[in-house]
């Protein structure tokens, strides 16, 4: 599961500010290649001129959304060192065990729990094994529930993490969340009109009042699932109107501007439309709850201890029986980020426990953001899942419900679903250089129209990225207006059996049917086939694509040009607004 990254030693262009100088070396590798590769024969997506800016689209309205934002601060900050207030769990008075004889989990707990009570710091894990598990009735090993505080190791090599439960069914070896999530679907919320559609993206809202809203504030945009939209959307007997499940479109937002006159407020991140009042458009301020902030998880390993009953793929369907493996492992996941913005998970692998076998790291899944805005997951391998079950287990990366995340420089390997997009509420999201391996099924935007997110550089392994229709299991249309770009192909998907059924692997790295639009531009690789209803270009040609990495290139122009706008660009004391 390594995948060598390449970097550059060149330095950033001389009009860029300090502030904004967050590029990792892959970053400046990607800068520097682009510019490299302009003096050969290099081709650009007829989408993303030269020129381009947010809004451009071609003659028949095709347009690529700015994923710029995605990522911890919206990529405008480097990911933290923190060096202040390091506690060392094994020394007085937590005296945690690396020796892996005896459980950690209090000693660990404490830590943390210190490190939040102080205001922040750093829980240290020096090199060594650290057995935990639940305790009593809660739903996790660790629980990370405070701002400012990380959990830290010394390598993935170096610091392990081992859960020896066998009982892990709806269970976390680590939970990240605040003690009083928000729950972004909630109506018990403060609640404000919105008086015109907003089917495009755009960062200023007219409202019918400004009174409840002020900068910094938290606040949902969102509709509902009406008849209407069903209609819409080809749904009809799959979808039920006003049903609870699956909720409507839902983007979480910080207020940055309010204009009291002109009955408008600006974001901090771009809508991406499809927001009618007809489907009950809408602004939910919260009452309670908070969002979890500026912490995180980095440089250790994950391994859970195998579960005696063996490798399970399919038994959801015989109910999952007491007393089974696949009873037992039902969602177990090894980490689970909730209600969390502005925070990150880095270096933080699976592994192989010692009694495991070769081809068993963890019970189900790995790392599961649900309800996240603005996090990063940066250089994180996960794989060898041993409950591969239906009902939503052995995925190694998960995107539900979340708004402009970023997964940069991850693997995934044998999982059910190597990575997954699904619910409404998962838009902006970007999967950067991820190179999936061996899934058991595609990678792939899974369940209930999780729109305009992007795939930028995925490797396809014995893998393959799809977004299609999935209407027989009532999952329906899965995405619309999302990415594929410049996606290698190292080889196709193997042949495998499911359900007792021989299966021939797809021939195709990338398989895009989505509603309406969507975008497969750019392949490569001695795999590089496409099935595709959608717009579609270079296929078998990303070698000479420019930019090779549209995130990438789209930050840059984003941060080149707030930096030197000097003072920033206003109207009506508003910040500059996108697609409007």
């Amino acid at each position: 599961m390594k995948t060598p990254l390449s970097c550059c030693l060149a330095t950033f262009p001389h009009f860029m500010r300090q502030k904004f100088l967050c590029f990792s070396a892959l970053s400046v590798f990607l800068i520097c290649g682009n510019a490299a590769n302009s003096s050969a024969e290099t081709w650009r997506s007829s989408l993303y001129p030269e020129n381009w800016q947010p809004g451009f689209a071609d003659a028949q309205g095709h347009f690529l959304h700015d994923f710029s934002y995605a990522g911890y601060h919206r990529g405008e900050k480097p990911l933290p060192d923190r060096t202040g207030n390091v506690i060392d769990v094994t020394k007085p008075p937590y005296g945690a065990d690396k020796t892996g004889v005896n459980d950690s989990s209090i000693a660990i707990q404490a830590a943390l729990d210190k490190a939040d009570a102080d205001g922040g710091g750093v829980a240290f894990m020096p090199a060594g094994t650290y057995r935990v598990s639940p305790k009593g009735e809660a739903n996790f090993a660790l629980q990370l529930s405070g701002d400012n505080v990380v959990l830290r190791g010394e390598g993935t090599d170096k610091t392990f993490l081992y859960n020896d439960s066998l009982e892990m069914r709806k269970k976390n070896v680590i939970l990240v969340t605040p003690k009083i999530p928000i729950n972004w679907s909630t109506e018990n919320m403060i609640t404000a009109k919105v008086t015109e559609d907003l089917l495009k993206p755009a960062r200023a809202i007219p409202v019918e009042d400004t009174s409840a809203f002020k900068v910094g504030g938290l606040i949902f945009i969102r509709s509902d699932i009406t008849q209407r939209f069903i209609d819409e959307l080809g749904m009809n007997g799959i979808w039920t109107a006003g049903a609870p499940y699956p909720c409507g479109i839902i983007y979480c937002r910080r207020v940055t501007a309010v204009n009291a006159a002109n009955k408008t407020i600006s974001v901090d991140t771009p809508l991406r439309g499809f927001l009618r009042l007809d489907d009950n458009l809408r602004i939910k301020i919260p009452k309670a709850g908070r969002m979890l902030t500026e912490s995180g998880l980095e440089n250790f390993s994950i391994g859970m201890k195998q579960h005696p009953g063996g490798r399970v793929d399919v038994d959801f369907e015989k109910n999952l029986p007491e007393g089974t493996a696949g009873y037992a492992m039902h969602w177990a996941t090894a980490v689970k980020f909730e209600a969390t913005e502005n925070c990150w998970i880095r270096h933080v692998n699976s592994y192989r426990p010692e009694g495991n076998a070769p081809d068993i790291h963890i019970q189900s899944h790995g790392i599961r953001l649900f309800a996240c805005r603005q996090l990063t997951v940066e250089s994180c391998q996960w794989g060898f899942p041993q409950y591969r079950g239906e009902g939503g287990n052995g995925y190694m990366f998960t995107l539900y419900s979340c708004n402009d995340c970023l997964i940069k420089n991850c693997e995934g390997e044998s999982g059910r679903h190597n990575f997954s997009f699904g619910e409404m509420a998962s838009n902006g999201n970007v999967i950067l250089n991820f190179h999936c391996k061996d899934g058991r099924l595609p990678s792939d935007f899974h369940m209930f129209f999780s729109l305009a997110n992007l795939v930028d550089n995925a490797i396809c392994e014995g893998d393959l990225v799809q977004s299609i229709p999935r209407n027989n299991v009532k999952h329906g249309v899965t995405t619309t207006q999302s990415v594929f770009w410049n996606t290698e192909g190292r080889r196709y998907q193997n042949d495998f059996i499911y359900r007792d059924i021989p299966n021939k692997g797809s021939q195709f790295i990338v398989q895009s049917k989505q509603w309406g639009d969507g975008y497969v531009i750019g392949t490569r690789g001695p795999a590089s086939a496409v099935e595709t209803t959608n717009f579609s270009e270079g296929i078998g040609k990303g070698d000479s694509l420019a930019p090779k990495s549209l995130y990438e290139d789209q930050l840059q122009r984003r941060l080149a040009h707030e930096a030197a706008a000097t003072p920033p660009a206003k109207r009506d004391g508003l910040v500059p607004e996108l697609g409007r």
